[in-house]
């Protein structure tokens, strides 16, 4: 794997200097810090569980740029998050703990570079792996985790790999293969466990479908002969277009064990999400998980719904996002309520 990805360095290198000589037309850089902060009590049936945490409030920084028509790179760093505050769990300089390892997500969310030319891209670096699923088109900082999917916050999505992608030359389709490390190695190439997948995507006006097949290898179970096995995880990701309303139907399905710890939660996985955008300000939006998984996990019929409301002040700008939303818990028998706001401080470099 070592060499393969020098090889792609390498070859990188060798296109960046060629793309040197392009034409410059467009190229920028910029700097973006990105604060949030949720202020989100729980209520639950018995009163005396009701708590408060600070849910998805987080610092983080992105460095994004273009150097020419063929060379684009991005940097996303996570440096601090608060969850359970005022409990004491404060999550910040534990991520640099995790920064060696692979099987937790750490401060570097992405370091990736990207060539293109004609219809090919390659990228080289920390990326997310190649999933199916709408759900991954947000950014971090504007999800609301709670009415996040199982799969969205418990895997390690960000792995160091290689992607080759192919746009057809009408720009409705395109088909990528990628080679990342595994989430679950405890450290990257050590391990010698590797993540494949293949995806597929669309803009059909109406419908954006975004497919794809996974194999994720972890240590193999004391049951198999194998050195190595894998989790399958398949996702069809669903986008429907209707004026000022999109739907979104994602639905996913593992073949991991059940309740056992350093593979995925076998079973299927259902997010859907209805978005009503009237203006520019506003976005509001119905949001739904649910989990159909075999009768001896925990989470067999486990489902959560919430609603949310966005409203972006600043005129002709989305720097700043306030948020609102409520969600019900089945298993939890609770109900959250979140209110917050996000803040993106940009500096142009050139």
């Amino acid at each position: 794997m070592k060499k393969y990805l020098l090889s792609i360095a390498a070859l990188l290198l060798g296109l960046l200097a060629h793309s040197q000589e392009a034409d410059d037309l467009g190229n920028y850089a910029e700097v973006s810090v990105i604060s949030r902060l949720d202020l989100n009590p729980t209520w639950y049936r018995n009163p005396a569980e009701t708590g408060f945490d600070l849910g998805n409030s987080s610092i983080y920084t992105q460095f994004e740029g273009r150097a020419s028509e063929h060379f684009s790179w991005t940097v996303v760093n996570h440096w601090f998050s608060f969850t359970d505050w005022p409990a004491g769990d404060f999550e910040a300089f534990e991520l640099f703990k995790t920064l060696g390892y692979s099987d937790s997500n750490n401060f570097i969310d992405i370091m990736k570079a990207d060539l293109t030319f004609g219809s090919w891209t390659f990228t080289l670096g920390k990326d997310c792996i190649t999933t199916g699923g709408h759900e991954y088109d947000d950014d971090d900082y504007d999800v609301h985790t709670p009415l996040a999917s199982p799969l969205w916050n418990d895997l390690a999505c960000y792995q160091w790999g290689g992607k080759v992608a192919w746009t057809t030359p009408s720009e409705m389709s395109t088909f990528s293969l990628q080679m990342t490390t595994s989430p679950f190695g405890e450290r990257p190439f050590a391990s010698g466990l590797y993540t494949y997948s293949f995806a597929f995507s669309g803009d059909y006006g109406w419908y954006s479908p975004l497919w794809s097949v996974s194999a994720l290898a972890r240590e193999a179970s004391e049951f198999s002969s194998a050195k190595r096995d894998y989790d399958f995880l398949v996702t069809l990701g669903n986008q429907f277009f209707i004026d000022d309303f999109t739907l979104t139907i994602d639905w996913s399905n593992t073949s991991g064990i059940a309740g056992d710890y350093g593979s995925l939660l076998r079973g299927n996985m259902f997010h859907g999400r209805l978005d009503y955008t009237p203006s520019e300000r506003w976005d509001f939006s119905l949001r739904s998980n649910y989990i159909l998984t075999p009768k001896d996990s925990i989470f067999d019929n486990w489902w959560n719904l919430g609603a949310i409301a966005e409203f972006f002040p600043l005129r002709d700008s989305d720097a700043l996002r306030l948020h609102a939303f409520v969600e019900y818990d089945n298993l939890l028998d609770a109900f959250s309520f979140n209110v917050g706001a996000r803040y993106r401080l940009s500096f142009k470099l050139w």
